[in-house]
């Protein structure tokens, strides 16, 4: 490890430099104390005899001030061209070890929260489905897995973000990389959830959490979180940012405990409900016209599944489409369009209903299928 990841660490976490011993060492001390009886010697001659001693004494110091491993330190010191999102359970064994469907657990809900995290960097929104942002998608695949660290259990995520040409201690003034604008918006979005669950609490209320989309937070984040703080028995998240591109913050953590889990999985199941469906390919059955066949006005009822779930679907037809859907209804055939699926109270509403097709090759007893789960709502 070099003195000057070292040195660029302290300046990083908000340390000052208030002394030099001649060509051989820098005095740091902590900027909220500043008065000299916590203080680091960052020696900057790597051919001194105590180069190794006063490096591993520096390390210790900061794990202990920080209350994490001197491992996990050691690599945010090492990692200077990445962020690194560390993610510790409560609940690991004495011996660093944790039971193997709850590891591979907290390794995907890891995953599906940097991810949640990334698609709201394109479109903040209550809740994603299973088409998720391309961008977002893509980012994931430069995103590493670190090995894994003493301390009940640690995992950890590597975003590479690209450094900062002019001077590595520029801030960025304009718009960061992805890799970087995610992990801040990860860090923005964790706190916002944190608040948000203590406010929910106090007032009774899911107003917090609606208030909170635009800074990250959905129903995807909140399922993660809630998931890692159930499986880790309580979960810490900690966020580094990379030195060759500085972020105008100093490292950041985040507790949820098992309790603030249950509030968040409400959250999620509060957003899920409130969130239309756009764009989406629907398969279904006409159970249902307002008027006669002969007065027919385009409003219809159909029944298709959400959330594998059958619902009773109001839906509103243009005049071009009259003819399919009265046929669809009588023969009872089974009808495919895309569409936007909106939830209005307790029930459900097809919005700008398009590419129309009547299903004529479909078993008629597909309506039966359809209420057993067989037809529905295609990639929801």
């Amino acid at each position: 490890m070099s003195w000057v990841d070292l040195k660029s660490y302290l300046d990083q976490q908000g340390w000052r430099q208030t002394d030099r011993i001649g060509d051989k060492a820098l005095v740091y001390v902590p900027a909220e104390t500043g008065d000299g009886t916590v203080e680091i010697l960052v020696p900057i001659r790597d051919d001194l005899g105590d180069y190794a001693s006063r490096m591993a004494d520096a390390v210790h110091l900061l794990a202990r001030l920080e209350g994490r491993s001197a491992l996990s330190v050691y690599q945010d010191l090492v990692t200077s061209g990445i962020d690194v999102v560390r993610v510790r359970a409560f609940g690991g064994g004495a011996d660093g070890s944790i039971a193997i469907d709850d590891g591979v657990a907290l390794y995907r809900e890891a995953g599906n929260l940097l991810l949640a995290a990334a698609c709201t960097v394109v479109d903040p929104r209550r809740s994603y489905h299973a088409r998720k942002v391309t961008e977002a998608t893509e980012y994931m695949k430069s995103v590493r897995l670190g090995q894994s660290e003493r301390g009940s259990y640690v995992l950890s995520i590597l975003s590479p973000v690209q450094p900062r040409i002019g001077g590595q201690q520029t801030l960025d003034l304009g718009e960061p990389p992805f890799a970087r604008a995610v992990t801040l918006r990860l860090a923005d979005a964790l706190a916002a959830a944190k608040r948000a669950a203590n406010r929910a609490l106090a007032e009774n209320a899911f107003a917090p959490f609606d208030e909170s989309v635009a800074l990250g937070v959905s129903a995807n984040l909140c399922d993660a979180v809630a998931r890692l703080a159930q499986v880790g028995q309580g979960i810490d998240i900690g966020l580094t940012w990379a030195r060759t591109r500085p972020a105008g913050r100093p490292r950041q953590q985040f507790n949820f405990s098992s309790e603030t889990a249950e509030v968040l999985q409400e959250a999620a199941r509060i957003f899920r409900q409130s969130e239309p469906l756009t764009d989406t390919r629907i398969n279904g059955f006409v159970i249902a016209l307002d008027r006669s066949v002969d007065q027919f006005d385009g409003n219809a009822t159909l029944v298709l599944l959400i959330s594998e779930k059958p619902r009773r679907v109001r839906v509103h037809f243009e005049q071009d489409a009259y003819q399919q859907v009265i046929r669809a209804f009588q023969e009872k055939l089974a009808i495919s369009l895309l569409g936007d699926i909106f939830p209005v109270g307790q029930r459900w509403e097809i919005r700008n209903p398009r590419e129309l097709r009547v299903l004529d090759d479909q078993d008629n007893d597909d309506q039966a299928a359809l209420l057993d789960g067989g037809v529905g709502v295609t990639g929801v």
